[in-house]
C-alpha cells in the first residue's frame, strides 16, 4: 500500500504542477475588432540567428583573357627546356643513390643465389659419394 499511496502523490503533484504550466492564459474579453497581426515579422525575428546567404559570389576570373587558338613554338620549346633542365639537375641528385641501392639488392641476391648452387652441388656429390660407397683416397695398386 506505501507504494500505491507513493505513486498516486507523485501523480497530484504532476497534475498540479502540468495544470499550472499547461494552463492557456485567460484572454481578456475585447471586442472584436479586426486588428492585423505581425506574425511574420515575429518568426523573422526567431530567425536572426541563423545565417542567410544573400548574394553569390562568383570567382575573381580575368576579364582580358586572350584564348589562344594557336600554338606557341617559343613558349613551347623553352617550357621543353626548362623542363629538360629541372628533370636532368633532379637525376644527379637522386640517380646515384637509386643505382646503389639496387646494386646492394642485387649483389645480395647474387651472393645468396651462388651459395644456394653451392650448397646443392656439395650435397649432391657427397649423395652420389655415399651411394657408390668409394673411397675417397684412389685405390692402391699391387706395386709397392
Amino acid at each position: 500500500m506505501a507504494a500505491e499511496d507513493v505513486v498516486s502523490r507523485a501523480d497530484s503533484l504532476m497534475r498540479r504542477r502540468r495544470a499550472f504550466v499547461a494552463t492557456p492564459p485567460a484572454e481578456p474579453e475585447i471586442e472584436e475588432i479586426d486588428i492585423p497581426l505581425l506574425v511574420e515579422e515575429a518568426a523573422a525575428a526567431d530567425d536572426e540567428d541563423i545565417p542567410v546567404l544573400t548574394e553569390e559570389v562568383f570567382p575573381d576570373t580575368p576579364t582580358t583573357t586572350v584564348p589562344r587558338d594557336k600554338f606557341d613554338e617559343k613558349l613551347a620549346s623553352r617550357l621543353a627546356s626548362e623542363f629538360a633542365h629541372s628533370l636532368e639537375r633532379r637525376l644527379a641528385a637522386e640517380l646515384p643513390t637509386l643505382v646503389e641501392a639496387s646494386l646492394a639488392v642485387l649483389e645480395a641476391d647474387l651472393r645468396r643465389g651462388i651459395l644456394d648452387i653451392a650448397n646443392d652441388a656439395i650435397k649432391d656429390f657427397v649423395a652420389r659419394r655415399e651411394q657408390l660407397r668409394l673411397p675417397l683416397d684412389e685405390p692402391e695398386t699391387g706395386e709397392k
